[in-house]
Formats: C-alpha cells, structure tokens, sequence
C-alpha cells in the first residue's frame, strides 16, 4: 500500500490526492452514462468497425507548369506536413462553402453552448480574409522549398481509387487552385 502512486501524493499534498480521486470517479461516473469527459478521454473514435473508402481524394500541385510537387520524395517531415496539410485545409474550407470546418464541427458538438466561444471566433478560427490569403502564402512557401522563382501554381484534386489488382485508377479531377488566379 505504501509503495502505490495516490499514497505518495497523499503524503506529499492531500489536497492533490483528494482532487485525484475526484477526477477517477468522475471519469467513470461519466464513462458510464456513455458521455466522453474530455478531449483526453475519447473512445468513440475504437467503438466501430472502420468502412472501406471507395474513392480517395488526392492533390496535385504543379509549379511552373511542368514541375510536379511530389511531397513523399526526400523532403523532411516538416515540408512534407506543410506542403500537404495547410492545402488539405484549404480545401475543406472551400468544401464547406468557406467556412472553417472546425466552426462546424464546434457547432455541432456544442450545440448551445457554442454561444460563448462565437465572440472569439474571427481571433481564433480561419475566415475569408485567410482564404483569399492562403494562395499568396502557399506559393512563398513553395518558391522557399524549391529554391525557383514562381510564376505560375496550379493545384488539382484528383478523385481515385484502387482496381482489385491494388492500382490507382483516376475517376476524375477539378482544379482547386490557380496562382495567378486568371
């Protein structure tokens, strides 16, 4: 008993160990009327069985008009996170008709209650301003990585799947992006 984790705090801060005790109750208590306690504690996410994808969505950029980004060749794993991540955003963002998708998803959950978080939400969440904005940025970062002048971004997403022999087959694919916009 002397050797366990809550009888050390509770020599060291009893207040600490009461706290302690607390949250494990009120964690279970709440696991069990089936609601997720904090971001820290969410199990949805291992409930279900995960659905095949038929179809995938894949982003093209080329630069210049003949150089193809491929973010999976040599680059470390910051440029590649950032070469694919801000452009998936993006175009969730456009997807939901401008919208932050994570405004959306806000509103969802917190129902109600989202009207405490709406007076922050131009300070805290992406809107037209940094739509229209992130085209200008994402050519910086994309003259920075491959050392050119750019004059000319075109980016395109590509709706694939894989045939029974496991290739990928192009279904179809739209232009997302053109820097210059024309």
């Amino acid at each position: 008993m002397k050797k366990t984790f809550l009888y050390r705090v509770w020599q060291h801060d009893r207040r600490l160990c009461y706290l302690l005790i607390l949250f494990g109750i009120a964690t279970l208590f709440f696991n069990v009327l089936g609601t997720q306690v904090t971001p820290f504690f969410v199990w949805g996410m291992y409930s279900e069985k995960e659905q095949p994808v038929a179809q995938y969505e894949l982003l093209r950029t080329t630069v210049n008009d003949s150089m193809v980004i491929d973010a999976s060749a040599g680059y470390a794993p910051g440029t590649r996170f950032f070469l694919g991540t801000p452009l998936s955003y993006y175009l969730r963002m456009k997807q939901n008709g401008g919208i932050d998708p994570t405004i959306s998803f806000l509103r969802s959950k917190a129902r109600a209650a989202y009207q405490y978080l709406q007076p922050w939400e131009a300070r805290l969440f992406n809107g037209q301003v940094q739509l229209q904005q992130f085209p200008d940025w994402y050519v910086h970062y994309l003259q920075e990585i491959t050392g050119q002048s750019i004059y000319n971004v075109q980016v395109d997403v590509l709706q694939v799947h894989y045939d029974n022999s496991q290739r990928i087959i192009l279904d179809s694919s739209y232009q997302l992006l053109q820097w210059p916009g024309h």
